[in-house]
């Protein structure tokens, strides 16, 4: 696992700005039975390590494990928390009375994207992890996304918003 290039030093302008930074993620290799939630939780707690040691404070990391295809009965269900489902972020303004129009959602897939579209919030594609194999269903689904070629460029696309 490495942080992506350039991210933590934008990151932290935000967040010294008063941004919140949230961490909201599909994991339906827990659904799978593939990840137990030990792993997922161990990952998460080295990414807001490695942000922390930047001095990038992470406010919540919130996890979708359902998919409707799990082999887990208990995590085998559609739910609005999955993404594109908003209910992890609309809980997450409402908790810390955050208006969408000035919130970003940024990722590499649709879910994410869409998430973003959803919520009326700022949606921002990232072409790396899978950005590249998303971007016909992103650009069709969400002309206006932003587009990025990496977390940093998001980021700075951003800040000149």
């Amino acid at each position: 696992m490495r942080l992506s290039p350039g991210a933590a030093p934008l990151l932290k302008r935000f967040t010294d700005a008063g941004t919140k930074l949230f961490l909201v993620t599909n994991q339906s290799g827990l659904a799978r039975g593939i990840l137990t939630w030990d792993e997922v939780n161990a990952v998460n707690e080295e990414i807001v390590r490695r942000l922390l040691a930047r001095r990038v404070p992470v406010t919540d990391v919130l996890i979708c494990p359902h998919h409707p295809e799990g082999s887990i009965a208990a995590l085998r269900k559609r739910c609005r928390c999955r993404k594109p489902g908003t209910l992890l972020h609309e809980r997450a303004m409402e908790q810390h009375g955050l208006d969408p129009r000035r919130c970003a959602v940024i990722g590499d897939k649709w879910d994410d994207v869409g998430a973003g579209v959803s919520l009326g919030a700022i949606a921002v594609h990232v072409l790396t992890g899978y950005g590249r194999a998303h971007r016909a269903t992103v650009k069709g689904r969400a002309p206006d996304a932003i587009l990025a070629g990496s977390l940093a460029d998001a980021l700075q696309r951003l800040l000149c918003r």
